[in-house]
């Protein structure tokens, strides 16, 4: 059991939790910046109001844990709290820190009343959408769901962001663009999604509607400082019959 006291809850309060209306699988540093002698401890939850974890995700549910960056980082469950799992990140050094967490997949059936409501939240390729739209009704609309989650950390000194650039092996993902502060680059099954839909929700909870452009990366240089979410969707039809494949991915970070 971690016994150290918790700061996410004063943290969640900082950043001043609003609402927004998905229900995003988040990884929630305890801090965004450590001086190399802190622990470095991150909760997975699944909420709905960033940056206040909600739900429970239980240790048979997670898959692939994993930390990237100098040194040679290794993120582990360390016991339980509230809402969900403590993870700490050990044997990282100086430079950006890259934690990242992924949900067993997961097979829902929608009917016809929730079907609106998910497409609402998740904004897919239109073409993925139409597919949806034209299942024979009354729909079920059968659906694997993949989860990913990251999170972006400095520990000590963040002149070191190669770890934050390259990609880390999901399906879908955000990283750093090289060279370019506060750019980021959409990646699904790692090469670019361009001229796709991507959302920012920033630290009062507003959730804003952006898009890649043609190398696959959103510029977030006009948007509010403090920590930020940036979260994708993608759908793909099947090639007959059978399930939707939806991969939904999270990024935090503190711009």
């Amino acid at each position: 059991m971690f016994k150290r006291p918790h700061r996410l809850i004063a943290l969640a309060l900082a950043m001043g939790a609003g609402t927004v209306s998905a229900h995003d699988f988040l990884l929630l540093p305890s801090a965004f910046r450590v001086d190399g002698t802190q622990p470095i401890t991150l909760q997975p939850t699944v909420a709905s109001s960033f940056p206040t974890p909600e739900i429970v995700v239980p240790a048979d549910r997670t898959e692939r844990l994993a930390a990237f960056g100098p040194g040679q980082p290794q993120l582990r469950i360390t016991g339980p709290v509230n809402k969900g799992l403590q993870l700490e990140v050990f044997g990282a050094q100086a430079g950006m820190l890259v934690a990242t967490a992924s949900i067993k997949p997961r097979e829902v059936d929608y009917g016809e009343d929730r079907i609106p409501l998910i497409l609402g939240e998740y904004r897919v390729a239109p073409a993925a959408a139409a597919a949806v739209e034209a299942l024979p009704r009354p729909r079920t609309w059968q659906v694997v769901s993949r989860r990913f989650a990251k999170a972006m950390m400095c520990v000590a000194d963040c002149r070191d962001r190669s770890a934050a650039e390259r990609p880390t092996g999901v399906p879908l993902e955000f990283v750093a663009a090289e060279g370019a502060s506060g750019t980021y680059v959409l990646l699904a099954d790692g090469l670019p999604l361009v001229k796709y839909s991507v959302d920012l929700v920033d630290r009062q909870g507003h959730r804003a509607h952006l898009a890649t452009d043609e190398q696959g990366r959103v510029d977030l240089g006009n948007a509010a400082r403090g920590p930020s979410l940036l979260f994708a969707a993608r759908l793909q039809p099947p090639a007959g019959a059978g399930r939707f494949l939806l991969d939904l991915a999270t990024l935090v970070l503190d711009r």
